[in-house]
């Protein structure tokens, strides 16, 4: 890809199209408070004759007020075509939280948490939310790179209309070397990205071209829900299979316990409301049937309770699909028990991954007192501890 670059005015930044300017299309970009669309990206290096091909969903959303991390709350979704097959992964970014997933592994990172890879040394541009793959495609980030394009003198460029629409094209050159050539095209009117061509390190053996096509989603398609319960129904796989940090676990004391919904063993439906009461002091024990500590985990439980001098009830929800298994696992269900199957959605609201045992101790007024994150050989004297503060 060579632009014709003959209408530059290389010792200036002309603008074409009436009085709109850099900054112009960066303020249209970032007034797209919801934003959804896909794309095509292909990358053509030297040595291949045929390009690398993603397919893209992009979803963007305006950030919280006072999020000072990244431009925008974002969801992105990929596939890579290649000759032995696909590829599938996602990304997303909202409130100070930053997932991403390929290749059968999960990465999440919370800036309350640890707040350095969102901003090393300081600098938030340089964050896992802004190097995110493909998070340059999003308008708000866009808009941010138009920005620093017009304050940075290294950048030559014009702004033109095309047939396509609003066009700004041009090149950068950094200590002599011409370092790319590029093309954005945005919609008239809205602003909306069309088309966006890269020519990396020009006549480079690293030289890399980039064509993005985007497809212009009508906007009955928009949703702006992005955010951690949309994301891990979306991706539900991906978060029960392969999460193993414990962060959303961890922050359930003190809160309402999330809403709880599962087949039951005996065929009709548990459910627990968020800010319900209960009967009694609760323990949620999210447990695999095909763990080898889960039979320990049962017996532990039941000695506490019958230890106890007051009434204590326990739900055990199963991850497990098949009754059969969860019955082998169980036993015969005791007065003040509920046996839950397939209640994965449930551990997903909790914050429960792939690793398995996770208690959860709930007051009678729908209020998570503690949680005890996987098998311990005193958990018996802790399900009493913790039952007895939870009355």
């Amino acid at each position: 890809m060579k632009f014709r670059l003959g209408f530059l005015a290389l010792m200036g930044v002309p603008v074409v199209a009436g009085a709109t300017g850099l900054n112009d299309i960066a303020a249209a970009l970032r007034g797209h408070d919801c934003f959804v669309d896909s794309c095509t990206y292909e990358v053509l290096l030297p040595q291949f004759a045929d390009p690398v091909v993603y397919d893209i969903r992009l979803e963007s959303a305006s950030a919280t007020p006072g999020d000072t991390l990244a431009e925008c709350k974002y969801y992105i979704t990929w596939t890579l075509h290649t000759p032995g097959g696909t590829s599938e992964g996602f990304s997303a970014y909202f409130d100070g939280s930053h997932f991403r997933f390929r290749d059968e592994r999960l990465q999440e990172y919370h800036a309350e948490q640890n707040p350095e890879p969102f901003a090393p040394a300081g600098d938030a541009s340089h964050g896992v939310q802004n190097q995110a793959q493909f998070a340059e495609l999003l308008p708000q980030n866009l808009a941010a790179h138009l920005e620093q394009m017009a304050a940075d003198s290294s950048y030559t460029y014009s702004i033109r209309e095309r047939a396509q629409g609003i066009e700004v094209s041009g090149k950068r050159r950094i200590h002599g070397y011409e370092a790319s050539e590029f093309a954005y095209t945005f919609a008239p009117g809205t602003f909306r990205p069309v088309r966006i061509e890269l020519e990396n390190n020009p006549g480079q053996l690293s030289e890399q071209t980039i064509t993005v096509k985007y497809a212009g989603l009508p906007a009955a398609h928009t949703s702006c829900a992005i955010d951690l319960a949309t994301l891990t129904e979306r991706q539900s796989e991906a978060f029960e299979k392969y999460r193993e940090n414990s962060f959303s676990l961890e922050k359930l004391p003190g809160r309402m316990l999330p809403e709880i919904s599962a087949p039951t063993l005996k065929g009709n439906r548990y459910t627990h409301s968020r800010g319900e009461a209960f009967a009694a002091p609760t323990v949620i024990a999210f447990l695999d049937a095909a763990v080898g500590s889960t039979p320990e985990v049962i017996e532990a439980v039941r000695r506490a309770v019958d230890y106890l001098p007051m009434q204590t009830d326990v739900v055990w929800a199963f991850l497990n699909r098949r009754p059969d298994d969860v019955s082998a696992a169980i036993g015969d269900i005791r007065p003040g028990e509920s046996a839950l199957i397939n209640a994965r959605a449930a551990a997903r609201a909790c914050g429960v991954g792939a690793l398995t045992p996770v208690l959860v101790f709930v007051n009678p007024d729908g209020r998570v007192t503690d949680i005890v994150n996987g098998y311990n050989q005193n958990l018996e004297s802790l399900v009493i501890q913790n039952i007895s503060v939870s009355n």
